[in-house]
């Protein structure tokens, strides 16, 4: 009858280890962070005949990229979105919202914290310059860059 009772004992305990364990688990892989998109911002200035551009770009956990590119002083703006493929590389059309329409091309590099990125098409001296679109700190919560 003991040998029954402290095998019964020992079944009881290595269960509750058992449950405790599954719980413990259960908690820390519910408390990983899920990814959430990078947001990417920069304004150039005006330089050799290139207006100022604006960027803002997301990329999201999924590798699509997003966003747009402004310039003029937000006068004309251009929607761009794809997707970014194996190698980090994308390139993208940029369409013209409003406006005339105008289409261009967006090529480049994600990693890290930045996108090197440049734009090609436009007829402009900014064609084809590369820029290093800084991550905002924070991604899409805000906290400034």
């Amino acid at each position: 009858m003991k040998v029954r009772m402290m095998g019964a004992k020992i079944a009881v305990i290595a269960l509750s280890a058992v449950v405790s364990f599954s719980f413990t688990a259960n908690a820390q892989i519910q408390k990983r962070p899920s990814p959430k998109a990078q947001l990417y911002a920069f304004k150039t200035r005006p330089a050799s005949g290139c207006p100022g551009l604006d960027w803002h770009v997301t990329v999201e956990p999924d590798r699509t990229i997003s966003g747009f590119v402004g310039w003029d002083r937000m006068q004309h703006m251009a929607r761009l979105e794809g997707t970014i493929a194996k190698d980090n590389t994308f390139k993208v059309n940029a369409q013209e919202v409003g406006g005339t329409g105008r289409q261009a091309v967006v090529t480049g590099r994600a990693g890290g914290t930045y996108l090197e990125i440049a734009i090609s098409g436009t007829g402009t001296p900014c064609d084809d310059v590369i820029l290093n679109v800084p991550r905002v700190v924070g991604g899409l919560s805000g906290g400034g860059g």
